[in-house]
C-alpha cells in the first residue's frame, strides 16, 4: 500500500539519522500535496496522453512518461499489449540514474510518484534501494513492476518488442 499524505510527511522531516538518503513511492495526489523542500527531489510519473502533476516549486523534477505494462509477464491481456509500444524502456532507467547521480547533497529524500503509487513508482523506488542503498520500508513496494525493477537494476533487455 502506497504511503498516505501524514506518513510521506512525517518521512520528509526525519529522514534517516545515519545520512542515507531515503525513497518513497506515493500517489500522484499525495506527491502534489507534499510540502516543497529544498531537500525532496521528485520523480515524476505519468500515464502516456495524462496532464503533467502539479509540482511546481519543487527545484529537483525528473518528469517521465510510459505506460504501466509488465512485459515480462506470460499471460499479457490485450490491452496490455496495446500498451507495450508505450512500456519502460532502458533509456528511462538511464534517465533515473542519470538525475539521481547528480542531484545536491542537501537532497535527503527521493519522492517518487505515479497514479496510484502501486507499481511503476515502487518499481523505481525498489531499484534505487537495490542501485544506491536508499533507505526504503520494502514492505510498502510490494505491487512494484517486475518489468520496470528489472529494466532498472539492468538484468533485463528488450523483450516482446519493448
Amino acid at each position: 500500500m502506497p504511503l498516505q499524505l501524514k506518513d510521506a510527511i512525517d518521512k520528509l522531516y526525519k529522514p534517516p539519522r545515519d545520512g542515507k538518503r531515503q525513497v518513497l513511492a506515493v500517489s500522484r495526489v499525495v506527491a502534489e500535496k507534499l510540502p516543497r523542500l529544498e531537500s525532496v527531489a521528485v520523480i515524476s510519473v505519468t500515464a502516456p496522453g495524462r496532464p503533467l502533476a502539479s509540482l511546481e516549486g519543487f527545484e529537483q523534477v525528473l518528469r517521465l512518461s510510459f505506460a504501466d505494462v509488465d512485459f515480462m509477464n506470460p499471460e499479457l491481456s490485450a490491452q496490455a499489449r496495446e500498451k507495450l509500444v508505450e512500456a519502460f524502456r532502458p533509456k528511462h532507467a538511464e534517465a533515473i540514474r542519470r538525475f539521481v547521480e547528480v542531484l545536491p547533497i542537501e537532497v535527503a529524500t527521493v519522492v517518487v510518484h505515479c497514479e496510484g503509487g502501486y507499481s511503476r513508482s515502487s518499481a523505481i523506488a525498489l531499484g534505487l534501494h537495490r542501485l544506491y542503498g536508499y533507505a526504503t520500508d520494502t514492505k510498502e513496494l510490494s505491487q512494484a513492476n517486475p518489468s520496470v525493477l528489472q529494466i532498472m537494476l539492468g538484468k533485463c533487455t528488450a523483450k516482446r518488442g519493448i
